[in-house]
């Protein structure tokens, strides 16, 4: 008798040293269906490999280093109805699905908060979701999906997110009220994409590395302001900002910087660019078929060609800083009295004949361009252009200075090289 109970007393001691694993009903989907309305689970550090749905009022919060993954054919994170907290844990998406999202938003007043999803294909995805707040996270992908993607979502607040390698950082689609501020976007074909979506705020965002930093399309009172828009390059097209079919926008205060075209404007009425810092760019901005704008008080420094226009009558441009101009201020108001006229007809040449960019700035070519005057309709023009800049932005001799002399080398190197073999040819 002595030795079954020294038996079952080894047998005690190796369930209290080596437990037996949590069955399965206790999974983390099991602790959510029996959690109350507006309860609490919380999960402890681990890798949880299940796919979850969050369809009542509840908080799902990780302490420590939790993961949640999901290779199946279904989103990882599902959230439905209303009032959903998801926080602190990382979402790791490894499925093949095209358009899988590794979190699915639908319903009202949900939060996503500090949040980090890797995923073979969309990040976040809200369908039909309204008043929801995503703040602090952070989305990394493999360029197949959207970082977030919004469709028919209204009045949601995204901010202090970093978004990187995927599709577009945020696009947006038929989602009006919708708030974007302190977001950081990179490594994306476009940082920014919305489209067909009114009164949307764009504040305070840096997009940069992208083939466009944001392209803001078909869009009414639409605010854009205080962002950075940089190094937006990778591309024959890309800009800084590009702005479609927008009407009764604000452009102001944004920093649009060493981007191939800073500022492209198409169709565009009745919108207003102020304040804003156009610098270091090949193309300050580029307008096409776009009137009554209102464009004043930016700066254009460093730019190699400050702009172009085809078909774009009736803009205001006046009291805008350009490096370029000649200045002769005569009423002592701060505005030269000599009109600067931004003609094309060398951006024209070049891309005819690419290797005329060998005599870019060169005094005949500058006499040659005031002979051959462009058509109006063409060229911009500042009636009273500004004698120092209207903010505290000065020349800085610094990276984007640099950039600029590499550009400029290139074009050089270049226009030499085709010079030398079109000689030889000869």
């Amino acid at each position: 008798m002595r030795r079954y109970a020294d038996h079952w007393l080894l047998v005690l001691l190796l369930l209290l040293v080596f437990p037996l694993p949590a069955r399965a009903e206790e999974t983390v989907q099991a602790r959510i269906d029996e959690a109350p309305e507006y309860g609490v689970v919380r999960l402890a550090s681990g890798v949880y490999d299940e796919a979850i749905v969050l369809s009542k009022p509840l908080t799902l919060e990780g302490i420590g280093e939790v993961t949640i993954r999901s290779c199946r054919k279904s989103p990882v994170i599902a959230i439905y109805g209303r009032h959903v907290v998801f926080k602190n844990i990382r979402v790791v998406q490894c499925g093949d699905a095209p358009d899988m999202p590794a979190i699915y938003v639908t319903g009202h007043d949900h939060t996503i908060d500090g949040v980090r999803v890797l995923t073979n294909q969309q990040g976040v995805k809200l369908d039909h979701a309204h008043h929801t707040t995503i703040v602090h996270c952070a989305v990394q992908g493999e360029k197949n999906g959207n970082g977030i993607d919004l469709w028919e979502s209204t009045q949601n607040v995204i901010h202090y997110t970093a978004i990187e390698r995927v599709k577009d950082g945020i696009y947006m689609e038929n989602s009006h009220n919708n708030v974007l501020s302190g977001n950081h976007i990179d490594n994306a074909r476009y940082g920014i994409h919305v489209m067909f979506s009114n009164r949307i705020v764009l504040r305070h965002n840096i997009s940069e590395k992208n083939i466009a930093g944001a392209m803001v399309m078909g869009t009414e009172q639409t605010i854009v302001e205080q962002n950075v828009f940089t190094r937006n390059h990778q591309h024959v097209h890309s800009q800084g900002l590009l702005l479609y079919d927008a009407k009764k926008t604000k452009v102001r205060n944004n920093r649009i910087a060493t981007n191939r075209i800073g500022m492209y404007v198409e169709r565009a009425h009745d919108n207003e660019f102020t304040g804003n810092d156009v610098s270091y760019n090949f193309i300050g901005m580029q307008w096409n078929e776009s009137s009554n704008n209102h464009v004043s008080d930016n700066s254009f420094i460093g730019n190699v060609y400050d702009g172009q226009a085809v078909r774009s009558a009736d803009n205001v441009i006046v009291r805008n800083y350009w490096d370029a101009a000649s200045k002769l201020d005569v009423t002592g108001k701060g505005e030269s009295a000599i009109p600067y006229r931004m003609d094309p007809f060398f951006l024209a040449l070049t891309t005819r004949i690419p290797e005329y960019q060998l005599f870019f700035h060169s005094p005949g070519m500058i006499v040659l361009q005031k002979l051959l005057r462009s058509p109006d309709e063409q060229v911009l023009t500042d009636d009273a252009p500004l004698i120092e800049p209207p903010t505290a932005t000065k020349d800085d001799p610094s990276q984007p200075t640099i950039l600029l002399y590499v550009i400029s080398a290139g074009m050089i190197i270049g226009s030499l090289t085709g010079f030398i073999k079109g000689r030889k040819r000869a």
